[in-house]
């Protein structure tokens, strides 16, 4: 995995975090080699530290349930040795395969879906959020021009909160089925 750090993609590269764990699941952790690259085209300093900053904020949780982090070297003998990590391990059930195929849940039922749909509520309302600021600054505003293109601005991201919210529907749990997963889930385990 090859990561460039900054304040721009902390959000999305640890919404995309949780949704691979979420995926994965705890049990598969052990099984996952998180990978640096582009090791050759850095200088070693700078590359050390942003390391360390994947180990310690992104990745921080995925180490904690045993996930390894290794550098990929760009040779065929580093290739191997990230692979020989992975099959070392054993296999592990991925959480997503087990829950839909074993548990015969759907996906909205199953801990990626439960993600997935917070994370849309999250968008949903960050993006409301977006088109009540844009909405605030368009009347502060003398300039005829500024006004448009701000409410046009305010018109795509309602769009977007549209259709974020019609695959928000989609995902939607009824309260009985919540009680349902939690008592299939009970059972399963024992």
């Amino acid at each position: 995995m090859h990561c460039i750090l900054d304040s721009r993609m902390k959000g999305s590269v640890l919404n995309n975090l949780k949704m691979f764990t979420a995926i994965c699941g705890k049990e598969a952790m052990p099984n996952i080699v998180l990978a640096t690259t582009k090791w050759g085209e850095v200088i070693m300093a700078a590359g050390e530290r942003r390391e360390v900053e994947l180990k310690e904020d992104f990745w921080k949780g995925m180490i904690a349930d045993g996930c390894r982090a290794e550098r990929f070297k760009d040779t065929y003998e580093s290739a191997w040795f990230i692979i020989d990590c992975i099959s070392a391990e054993g296999l592990a059930t991925v959480q997503l395969s087990q829950e839909m195929v074993e548990r015969r849940l759907k996906l909205k039922h199953t801990q990626a879906g439960i993600t997935l749909n917070n994370e849309l509520k999250r968008l949903i309302k960050a993006r409301k959020e977006a088109s009540r600021r844009i909405r605030a600054q368009a009347k502060k505003q003398d300039n005829a021009l500024v006004v448009q293109e701000l409410n046009k601005q305010r018109v795509e991201i309602d769009k977007k909160i549209t259709e974020t919210a019609d695959e928000l529907q989609k995902l939607k749990i009824p309260l009985a089925s919540h009680v349902s997963i939690f008592i299939k889930g009970l059972l399963f385990r024992n």
